[in-house]
């Protein structure tokens, strides 16, 4: 009784608060989470509405799909690719990871009952004095903060006064994050299309339903880091991933040479020709997805894990839904869509036991009944050759 008397204070507690982000479960040894989806475009859909549908940034989605010319205007049933598989930051799994080269925060927990999680957020950052990277902590958490102008911005736009007073017109949104050590800020936005977009005059903003989750899950003195990582790597399932970024407003991908070094360093072990093409079309695409590229010698398969399908709609707004709720619940729970089908899924999981018995609080609470699946994302192998050349063009 002592897990469903938990469950009922989280319904109590939660049911009030928005609710946005993505929750996964933090892999032992792993180091990608996620796993691509597709979306099938409506008459009334743009790359701005469907990143914020799908809780991405907005230059990201427009780099995974660089064949659509108009961002503003998709074709009915237009398949739009969701760049949702990420490799987690190089580094201590701890509180809040910020990469400023993918503008996406990582928020590590640890509770006290279940898995360790990690959820994943788009944000927006930006060149306008400077990004700081390095070590901090939270310092405060603000409920409608008053935005006090920098004398900077002050400068550019005479008209702003000194202070800008919580609401409407206030660019810190709802909630804030006050970070040690001058006043950095992690905090929502009034301009929420604005998310993945080099706009931001230092501070790291959110979609204004992902900060309100932030703000409740993120506690005073939780440690955050700041990094500027445009190339990550990582394994999951015995493959090797590369995820690359382009660097904002630059043609072309990451320098080939810079790209070679960074390999050789990383991979002691001789690849076949067909991995360094696949390394090669991963590096000129650079499209922010974590991509496989090699099997390396020494790698095995993971023990194997299982998930729970919970529910399949035909429409990604129903499953939204469901899983809004499953995460007020603290369920780690995440989308699978492809095309005219999303299936919601919990997991992935080692602990049966412990699986099981989320199982039955979810049946108690939602009276969903889930189905046990063993978890094989299906790109954990790797593509044919045509197939990443074909990705790439």
């Amino acid at each position: 009784m002592t897990a469903v008397r938990y469950w009922l204070g989280a319904v109590l507690l939660c049911g009030a608060a928005p609710a946005g982000a993505v929750t996964y479960v933090l892999p032992d040894t792993d180091d990608v989470i996620g796993q691509v989806q597709y979306a099938r475009a409506q008459a009334s859909d743009t790359l701005l509405t469907l990143a914020r549908q799908y809780d991405v940034g907005y230059a990201q989605i427009k780099a995974a799909n660089p064949d659509i010319l108009d961002p503003t205007r998709l074709e009915a049933g237009r398949r739009v690719v969701i760049p949702t598989r990420f490799v987690l930051p190089a580094g201590a799994r701890r509180g809040i990871v910020v990469n400023l080269a993918e503008q996406r925060l990582y928020h590590y927990q640890y509770p006290p009952e279940g898995p360790a999680l990690v959820s994943t957020y788009p944000v927006s950052v930006g060149p306008e004095g400077g990004a700081r990277r390095g070590s901090f902590a939270i310092d405060q958490r603000l409920r409608k903060p008053s935005w006090d102008v920098p004398a900077a911005a002050r400068a550019a736009n005479p008209s702003l006064p000194a202070v800008v007073p919580p609401g409407a017109t206030n660019p810190l949104g709802e909630y804030a994050l006050v970070l040690d050590g001058g006043g950095y800020m992690i905090h929502g936005t009034n301009e929420a299309y604005s998310i993945g977009m080099v706009v931001s005059r230092g501070s790291i903003r959110l979609y204004p339903e992902d900060m309100a989750v932030l703000v409740h899950r993120a506690n005073k003195d939780t440690p955050v880091r700041i990094v500027d990582d445009a190339f990550k790597y990582g394994y999951r399932n015995g493959l090797l991933y590369f995820e690359i970024h382009k660097p904002d407003g630059v043609r072309g991908g990451l320098n080939l040479a810079a790209l070679v070094n960074k390999v050789s360093a990383i991979i002691p072990d001789m690849l076949w020709s067909a991995d360094w093409q696949r390394i090669r079309m991963t590096g000129e695409r650079a499209a922010g997805i974590a991509s496989p590229v090699a099997r390396l010698r020494g790698q095995v398969s993971q023990p194997r894990r299982w998930q729970l399908q919970l529910a399949t709609f035909k429409r990604y707004a129903s499953a939204r839904k469901l899983m809004l709720q499953l995460e007020e619940l603290g369920v780690p729970v995440s989308s699978a869509c492809a095309g005219d089908r999303c299936r919601v899924m919990a997991g992935p999981f080692r602990d049966v036991a412990y699986m099981k018995d989320l199982a039955n609080r979810i049946k108690w609470i939602t009276r969903i009944k889930s189905i046990t699946r063993p978890y094989q994302p299906e790109e954990d192998a790797l593509p044919a050759l045509a197939q990443t050349v074909a990705m790439s063009d």
